[in-house]
């Protein structure tokens, strides 16, 4: 049997220019983000100026006018945050879609080319999917959580300012909270990797059968296919439901100790003023900016599951366009005309190191042609592949006018180019199109032309 080649991809963008740019050029819009961030977290405190007002001034002083003034000025600033919040969704939304237009084609092109050079690997690696979910997730709220969780030291602060000892215990249950985050992430990293790993083998296994649907009938496989397919979904839930009982786990211990930690700061600030330490409003302030200092790691918790999967997207996405993206446009060459030869040629299909040619030369000159023939499983579909560039050679050359294929511009070769594989089918677009190699604006003459010459 053939040893398969392991494919061998690093887990970081570092090797990806093209993924850098994108992120680069989505910079300036995420900075934009941080700063609408900046002024809805300092507006988010108008909930607690608010009730200290209210007991501080309004009810000691009795003045309706100034209830109305207060809570026109309250209404006003909520008005502006929730405009700030509704452009921050906005401009998230466009950067998204900036990234996904930054990379659509590069990953599709990478996405065709990962049958040919990853092989038996190329069904497990889903960059176009990978980067759909980048895009998802930077359009959603996701990201608004990163950016709201700097400002948790900076409502703890005005926690202390209100008193210290408010300020200590909302520390330590921020702490507690962020703990129980960390410990959510380590216990979850496992069950989301193999889960998401049990998912590429259910795709793989019904893309296989789905291509080979009359071997499955002819042989009578579906039964077993089918019982196949229920042990992988049975790993595939059974990871599912172990990531689930983390998160929920941790979302329900957080939310209890959220309440706890709220109802103990009012207990707290109740305590401070019956000892003449603290106003009447700090009671409510505190309890108001203590839920507005944990709501970011709540939002993580509540979302984790999204972040694991939205990690993994990037860390395959990039690892993908590390190993196959990096590719430098050959010169351009005039169009081929003279020679073709074929020099100690050595095949093996894409993942495997044991040849199906071997050591196959010939030379051709303009207006000549070959016939290769021989049995089922001799390497005539091979050899074909490799002539036209489809496989790359373990060893020898193919060239074209003394340059190899290499050295050629994929698509201004393919012009000049005729190919039948074993299985033909005609892409999605009108006949005209497929005629004309999806080439946009075509030549109606010329479709007509080439209809008639393959007796279409």
């Amino acid at each position: 049997m053939s040893r398969e080649r392991p494919l061998v991809m690093k887990t970081s963008g570092a090797g990806s220019p093209e993924l850098r740019s994108a992120i680069l050029a989505c910079m300036p819009g995420l900075l934009g983000v941080a700063l609408f961030s900046a002024v809805i977290n300092i507006l988010a405190l108008t909930g607690s100026v608010y009730m200290l007002q209210i007991y501080d001034r309004v009810l000691p002083s009795q003045s309706v006018p100034t209830l109305v003034g207060f809570t026109i000025g309250m209404l006003g600033l909520y008005a502006v945050y929730g405009l700030l919040d509704f452009v921050r969704l906005r401009v998230l939304v466009r950067i998204g879609s900036l990234l996904y237009r930054n990379l659509q084609e590069k990953v599709f092109s990478i996405s065709l080319s990962l049958p040919l050079k990853a092989g038996r690997d190329a069904g497990r690696l889903q960059p176009l999917h990978d980067l759909d979910r980048l895009r998802g997730f930077l359009s959603g709220t996701g990201p608004t959580v990163i950016f709201d969780a700097p400002w948790i030291p900076f409502y703890l602060v005005i926690i202390y300012l209100l008193h210290p000892l408010l300020g200590l215990l909302a520390t330590v249950g921020a702490i507690a909270v962020v703990l129980l985050t960390a410990v959510a992430e380590v216990f979850s990293r496992g069950p989301a990797a193999r889960a998401s790993e049990d998912l590429s083998s259910q795709r793989a296994l019904a893309d296989s059968a789905r291509r080979n649907a009359e071997v499955v009938h002819a042989m009578g496989l579906s039964g077993r296919l089918a019982r196949r397919w229920s042990d992988v979904s049975r790993a595939y839930l059974g990871q599912q439901e172990r990531l689930s009982d983390v998160v929920g786990g941790a979302s329900s211990f957080s939310k209890a100790l959220r309440m706890g930690l709220q109802s103990g700061v009012l207990g707290l600030g109740a305590y401070l003023v019956i000892g003449g330490e603290a106003s009447p409003g700090v009671i409510i302030a505190s309890s108001i900016l203590l839920g507005r200092a944990l709501a970011p790691v709540d939002a993580a918790i509540a979302n984790w599951r999204g972040f694991l999967s939205t990690r993994r997207s990037y860390s395959e996405l990039a690892a993908v366009m590390a190993a196959f993206g990096s590719q430098d446009d050959p010169m351009e060459l005039p169009r081929p005309q003279a020679r073709f030869a074929v020099e100690q040629l050595t095949v093996a299909p894409p993942g495997l190191t044991r040849p199906t040619v071997v050591n196959v030369s010939f030379h051709l000159s303009r207006g000549a042609g070959m016939a290769v023939v021989g049995p089922s499983g001799s390497g005539k579909t091979t050899l074909a592949r490799s002539l036209v560039g489809v496989w790359k050679p373990l060893h020898g050359s193919v060239r074209l006018d003394g340059a190899s294929l290499d050295q050629w511009n994929s698509e201004h070769l393919g012009a000049h180019i005729g190919y039948m594989p074993q299985d033909v089918e005609l892409f999605d677009g009108t006949v005209a199109d497929n005629i004309s190699r999806f080439r946009g604006k075509t030549d109606p003459k010329g479709v007509l032309a080439a209809a008639r010459a393959a007796c279409v």
